[in-house]
């Protein structure tokens, strides 16, 4: 990939061209942050994107501790997911029980939590 060409040099090229798209609040949101992460506007990097050029990925730090309670969530998702596998293809009724709801509920706060601390990282 080629590097994103500083243009202080040359002379100052004026950008007259316009590009609109339509996304997703969700999908902006995500390219503001790997923006804002490669020390770059939004604009400059869809462009640098765009065209192959060179990003300077940085990837935010996450605390080891959240990192390991998201994997021990993760192997409870899997367990719960087999489980219910299991049952439903054995032509029970596959509801989960109000233990396992609530696992799956505190499962999803804890991700809720780690996207946060993540979006504050990226943020900063």
């Amino acid at each position: 990939m080629e590097k994103l060409k500083d243009n202080s040099d040359c002379e100052k090229q004026i950008k007259e061209a316009r590009i609109s798209i339509r996304t997703t609040t969700t999908k902006k949101e995500l390219l503001q942050l790997k923006a804002k992460a490669s020390k770059m506007s939004l604009g400059e990097f869809l462009v640098a994107a765009g065209l192959d050029l060179k990003i300077n990925k940085v990837t935010p730090a996450i605390d080891k501790s959240l990192y390991v309670e998201l994997c021990r969530q993760g192997n409870n998702i899997n367990q719960l997911a087999r489980l219910q596998n299991t049952i439903a293809a054995s032509g029970l009724d596959p509801e989960l029980d109000v233990d396992d709801r609530k696992t799956l509920q505190d499962i999803r706060n804890l991700l809720d939590q780690i996207l946060t601390e993540l979006k504050e990282k990226a943020a900063n």
